[in-house]
């Protein structure tokens, strides 16, 4: 052990030399890795019932041998958003589960919807190539086809009890429609579990509540006032 201050100071200079040379060895070696850990991708999403993220858009069927026909129809559609430093890339959301809320006020999970990826506004695929930082793509959610003319476009009508025909539904924008029609909601509250994940990012939970009078407005400010709702929960 040093016994002089001349050899103290010796003794503290040399370990201060030894451990800025190991903290420079560890900045050289995982320099990369915390720089992509600082800056990775952080999806998050939201929703506001009115333009750009839900508005009225006409649809047309494309039935084959079959005369198109044209529909009002108004577009429910998520803002997925980057809020971190790099591109996310590939990515996807993800409908996990399904629950409507109940005579009681609870929610329960339905068990007739299947899980599967909702696809993205005017892409059509379940896969977004890149989202890059600070910006956002809409992703379809959900539709409502004005109820007089629904029944002429397929995957889009279904009948149940207590439930009249001049009544609206929700189609969820669900990659696949099941032969069993279980993307369309009778009025209700719901609660869609929905996950958001990218090639290089964490998936992100997020609970959106659906709402659905039953009621059709021409008007785009009243539909979206009387007729549907949306917020995120979680």
């Amino acid at each position: 052990m040093p016994t002089t201050s001349i050899e103290w100071a010796q003794w503290v200079e040399a370990i201060g030399t030894t451990m800025a040379v190991v903290v420079a060895l560890c900045i050289a070696l995982f320099q990369d890795k915390m720089r992509a850990w600082i800056m990775q991708p952080k999806l998050d999403i939201s929703i506001d019932v009115k333009p750009p993220d839900c508005l009225k858009i006409p649809i047309r069927s494309y039935t084959q041998g079959e005369p198109s026909v044209v529909a009002d129809a108004y577009y429910l559609r998520l803002r997925v958003l980057n809020k971190g430093g790099q591109k996310a890339e590939s990515v996807e959301v993800f409908a996990a589960s399904l629950l409507r809320r109940q005579a009681d006020d609870t929610f329960k999970e339905m068990g007739t919807f299947l899980p599967m990826n909702l696809v993205w506004a005017d892409y059509g695929k379940v896969f977004f190539p890149a989202i890059s930082p600070d910006m956002y793509r809409h992703c379809d959610l959900t539709h409502i086809v004005d109820p007089k003319k629904r029944g002429q476009f397929t995957a889009e009508d279904k009948q149940w009890p207590n439930v009249p025909v001049e009544k609206t539904i929700l189609s969820l924008e669900t990659a696949v429609k099941p032969n069993t029609l279980s993307h369309l909601l009778p009025p209700g509250k719901y609660h869609l579990v929905i996950l958001v994940a990218a090639a290089n990012a964490k998936p992100v939970k997020k609970t959106i509540e659906l709402s659905l009078t039953g009621d059709w407005y021409d008007d785009e400010q009243k539909m979206f006032q009387d007729g549907v709702g949306a917020q995120i929960l979680k």
